[in-house]
């Protein structure tokens, strides 16, 4: 077998291996480097790249990349794993969305990649990433949250021919049911459609909440679902899991709140929405009702605040638009 080198990650052979990659310099000069794990099985097989952890406070895949690592048999393995399990390591340090070291360039890594090798922090840090990323992958999952425990839905990159029904097909052995085929103009600079672009299929997961707000549990299923892809593409032996049909959308719309005060959700993830559902209920610091959140659209919950505080202009809710059975 040829050398796999990813960083300081090196595997000559089947096995597992542990090291970081550099993304970029303190302010102090330290070196700012991601955690890298690499899995190779014995035998031949794609490469499939996860990261987690793209917004420094959504650490649920974090989690779940350690359980799927801990629980792998390079033995059983066909092909290779390659999993960065915190992106935004110096987002992930501040416990916030993206890096302190960002000032007015924006700094949302999900719309920085390919990145730029002399841009700014978060651009340079997706351009070390993606040639790592472009060099190695032949599949690729990202996993994200939302704002609460009970977020469950993906989106998969429906890119032109092969690269298209290649991510519809891993988007199905996942099986989440609310699932978005994202046309190629949704979330440009994500690392999906700039993957999907250069031949590479891939999928967005969106699994429980910002910091603590996930599960054990959710933690066991994404990556049992991460492992059924693994069985549909080829690396893992055993019947592929057959998720039934899923709920396509054609696109989604964000809401922002138009008053703020205590709020108090009044529908969970994935419910069915009509052009004026409650979605929760406002009150002044009195306990006064002060007025209700209705929705403008019809379609699915994919994310909804929980409250207790909300600001005027805040995000309320993530609605999949459209939905249909397919």
């Amino acid at each position: 077998m040829a050398t796999l080198r990813i960083g300081t990650a090196v595997l000559d052979g089947a096995g597992i291996a542990r090291g970081s990659l550099k993304v970029g310099d303190m302010p102090d000069g330290r070196l700012v480097q991601i955690p890298v794990l690499l899995g190779r099985g014995a035998a031949p097989g794609p490469t499939l790249w996860l990261h987690g952890c793209v917004h420094g406070n959504e650490a649920c895949g974090a989690f779940v990349l350690h359980r799927l690592f801990r629980g792998l048999d390079p033995a059983a393995l066909s092909g290779t794993l390659v999993a960065l399990p915190i992106l935004n390591i110096t987002a992930f340090r501040a416990r916030q969305r993206m890096s302190p070291f960002e000032g007015y360039a924006g700094g949302d890594l999900n719309r920085c990649f390919p990145g730029k090798p002399d841009g700014t922090h978060t651009e340079q840090m997706a351009h070390a990433i993606y040639t790592e990323l472009r060099a190695h992958a032949g599949y690729f999952i990202d996993l994200h949250t939302a704002m609460t425990a009970d977020v469950r839905w993906a989106l998969f990159a429906n890119a032109p021919g092969e690269v298209g029904r290649e991510a519809e097909g891993m988007a199905r052995a996942f099986g989440f049911t609310s699932t978005l085929p994202a046309p190629m103009d949704v979330l440009a600079g994500s690392a999906m459609m700039t993957a999907a672009s250069d031949g590479i299929p891939g999928l967005i997961v969106e699994a429980g909440g910002k910091g603590p707000a996930f599960t054990a549990a959710l933690v066991a299923e994404v990556v049992e679902r991460l492992q059924n892809v693994m069985r549909h593409v080829g690396m893992l032996r055993g019947p592929v899991t057959e998720h039934g049909p899923l709920t396509y959308f054609s696109n989604f719309a964000w809401v922002r709140a138009v008053q703020g005060g205590l709020f108090q959700r009044a529908v969970r993830c994935g419910e069915r929405l009509k052009i004026g559902t409650v979605l929760g209920h406002y009150y002044d610091l009195w306990g006064q009702p002060t007025g209700e959140a209705l929705s403008p659209h019809a379609g699915i919950v994919l994310a909804i605040n929980p409250g207790p505080v909300m600001t005027s202009g805040e995000t309320l809710v993530h609605i999949g638009l459209d939905p249909r059975e397919v």
